[in-house]
Parts: structure tokens; C-alpha cells; sequence
């Protein structure tokens, strides 16, 4: 069985450091880093005080630093703003992105190269391995899926990498992100959303038994006090589809779209930010592309999908 090794060095690591550093970032991340460990992994998010997400994460505890791993330019903004108040506490931020590489693994013999690479596979989504300082977590998905970061000198494991035959097409591997509702920030659109209109609130991301973060006061106002008038959704269409298309709802333009990739049978598979509303009713949604806008109408139907794993209640 084979797998795919993808390139994924579009990324930044933040190291925290220090005896402070779980605790300082208890009280800057969404998630609860009561729960990290050595062998599991944490999804979060840096809201702004408006409650905005500067930046999603993984965070990762490391040998000697608790690692936030996301995408690349979000690194210097997390450690610029987490430097002002880090100076209280006994911790300091490093970047390291330079000191590792980093690659996704997915296929039906994704496990199988987990095994061979480190010894064994996490098992559950968010659980870790770690040899040395290179370590595996797998992400939440149907079939086996899996990050690595490994170190860019001294290490054996990255020779034993790059044999497997790497690919930088991230076609199919952002196909996976988009089935799974998975959109990562990235700077041209830090501080525009927030968690609630990226599902944030209710796909693991944010935890609301943890106490207080930044932005946390008014993020748990949206999630308790109001309902969600528009959420992040997943999109099918044989037609093309970009970030530029326009969702239409008879002549009125409804949708964002944040994130596109081509599927196994030639269409496009997408999710954009929609009233909620349109989606309970099943509204006939179409697809506008530009040339065909002087119409005013789209042109391709839209097919509405679930996105697993939402905590919906």
C-alpha cells in the first residue's frame, strides 16, 4: 500500500520556552494546555480582543519548548504580539522554522509509513510520537493523516524521508484540509474572522471549560448568547471554482469562498462562509465566475456537504 509524502515547508514554528511556558500560553491560546502532553497535540487559536483570530496552530509539546506550528508570516506576527507580555513570566519565544522541515503523510499505507518511520502511529486524532526532536501527530480525519516536523541537521529520519519520494503538489492534500472544514490563517486574512464564522467554536478549536484567553469574553458571548447567523461550509461543483468565484443567490452575491481544490473525479470542492439560514433551506445556490457577471446570475449549481466531526450540540 502507498502512501503520499507531501511537502508542507509553507509554515512557521514558535518555540515558547521556559518553566512559564504552559502557563503563560493558558492564558493567551483557546485551547486548553492543561491537556498537552508529550504524546498529544492541541488545535487553537489568538484571537485579538475583539475576538478576531489572528492565528490558528497546532501546538505541540517538544523536547525542550512548546511548539505552535502554522502557516508561514504567522509566526513573526504570534511572536511580536506574545512578546509584550511574555517579559512577566520565566519563558521566551523563539522562531525556529528555519530548523525544521515539515511534511504531511496520507494514503492507505499512511500508517505503515508512520511505523517504519518512528517505531509505531498515533492513534487517535491530536495523539504524538516523538523520536528524538522529530515528532508525528495525527489530524482528525476519516483515514490516517499525519504531520511530521523534522529536524534539518542531525538527524537520520530526514534521509529516511526524502527516500519515500516527497511531493510538492498540495492538490490533494489541501482536498483533505477542505473535507474536514480545516481553514488555516494565513496573513492576508489575519483578524477578519471570527471563530464562529470559521467553525472554530464548534470543531474543537476553541474550549470553552478552559477559562479565561484573549478575545475570550467575547467569543463565548457569540457562542452562548447568540446563534450563528452565517458558518463555514463545504461546497461541490463540477464547474471551476476560485477564491474570486461569487456564490449566488438569485441576483445577490451570498457566499466567501476561503479555500478550493480539485477532486479525484475533476471538479472543484470548496468552503465559504454562507448565511445559515440558506443552507437550512436548501436555496438554490450557483456559481458565478468572472466573465459572467454582467449577467447577474450564476451559472453552475452548487451541491452542499457535510463537514464531520462539528460539535453541534
Amino acid at each position: 500500500m502507498a502512501s503520499t509524502v507531501t511537502d508542507l515547508n509553507n509554515f512557521d514554528l514558535l518555540g515558547i520556552c521556559g518553566e512559564d511556558a504552559g502557563q503563560f500560553l493558558q492564558g493567551q491560546l483557546s485551547g486548553n494546555l492543561d491537556k498537552l502532553s508529550s504524546t498529544h497535540s492541541l488545535r487553537a487559536a489568538y484571537c485579538d480582543l475583539k475576538g478576531r483570530v489572528i492565528s490558528d496552530m497546532q501546538v505541540l509539546q517538544g523536547s525542550h519548548c512548546i511548539y505552535l506550528l502554522c502557516l508561514s508570516g504567522m509566526g513573526a506576527t504570534l511572536r511580536r504580539i506574545l512578546d509584550k507580555y511574555i517579559v512577566f513570566s520565566k519563558a521566551s519565544t523563539q522562531l525556529l522554522s528555519q530548523d525544521f522541515e515539515h511534511y504531511g503523510i496520507h494514503g492507505e499505507g499512511a500508517r505503515q509509513t508512520l511505523v517504519e518511520l518512528f517505531g509505531q502511529a498515533p492513534e487517535n486524532p491530536g495523539d504524538v510520537v516523538q523520536q528524538e526532536d522529530a515528532l508525528a501527530f495525527r489530524l482528525t480525519d476519516a483515514e490516517p493523516r499525519y504531520e511530521v516536523l523534522l529536524p534539518r541537521s542531525g538527524h537520520n529520519m530526514l534521509e529516511r524521508m526524502q527516500s519515500l519520494g516527497i511531493t510538492d503538489d498540495t492538490e490533494s492534500w489541501d482536498l483533505c484540509d477542505i473535507r474536514q472544514g480545516i481553514i488555516h490563517i494565513h496573513p492576508d486574512i489575519q483578524e477578519t474572522y471570527t471563530p464562529q464564522l470559521l467553525n472554530y467554536d464548534i470543531n474543537g478549536v476553541i474550549d470553552f471549560r478552559k477559562g479565561c484567553y484573549t478575545g475570550q469574553e467575547i467569543v463565548a458571548r457569540m457562542h452562548y448568547r447568540g446563534t450563528a447567523k452565517k458558518r463555514l461550509y463545504l461546497g461541490k461543483s463540477r464547474e471551476h471554482v476560485s477564491v474570486q468565484t461569487q456564490l449566488m443567490h438569485g441576483t445577490e452575491p451570498v457566499g466567501e469562498i476561503l479555500s478550493v481544490s480539485r477532486n479525484e473525479t475533476g471538479g472543484y470542492e470548496f468552503l465559504v462562509i454562507l448565511p445559515c439560514e440558506l443552507a437550512a433551506n436548501d436555496a438554490n445556490l450557483l456559481l458565478q465566475n468572472e466573465g459572467e457577471a454582467s449577467s447577474g446570475k450564476g451559472s453552475a449549481p452548487v451541491e452542499l456537504l457535510s463537514i464531520p466531526d462539528l460539535q453541534t450540540h
